[in-house]
């Protein structure tokens, strides 16, 4: 098999993991079970928008939070690297290594 079509398969098995992840665990949740493997799964891979998930996780009410838009603080670039890190590392470093190790393979034949 051609190198790039060895690539294209490792891109497209991180991409269907990726994308079959969330209907799997609103399956596994709709079942019953606890899902611990498939929601550990899911913060592995997933982005995250925000940095401080607590700013809102001050009451039990919709009013309980009495801040204002000026004192949230908005995310650091390093705030975004820190939370982004396991994604980073399971969805585009480990792809990136596997891919070299085919090449580096591939070229030594």
């Amino acid at each position: 098999m051609k190198t790039r079509y060895k690539i294209f398969l490792i891109v497209g098995c991180f991409a269907t993991f990726y994308l079959a992840l969330i209907p799997a665990l609103q399956l596994c949740m709709d079942s019953g079970d606890q899902c611990v493997v498939w929601k550990e799964l899911v913060l592995l891979t997933r982005p995250v928008i925000t940095s401080d998930p607590h700013v809102w996780d001050t009451g039990n009410d919709a009013g309980a939070w009495t801040g204002s838009v000026e004192n949230m603080q908005t995310p650091s670039l390093e705030d975004q690297i820190i939370y982004n890190l396991p994604f980073v590392v399971s969805m585009i470093v480990l792809p990136f290594v596997i891919i070299g190790f085919v090449v580096t393979l591939e070229k030594r034949k």
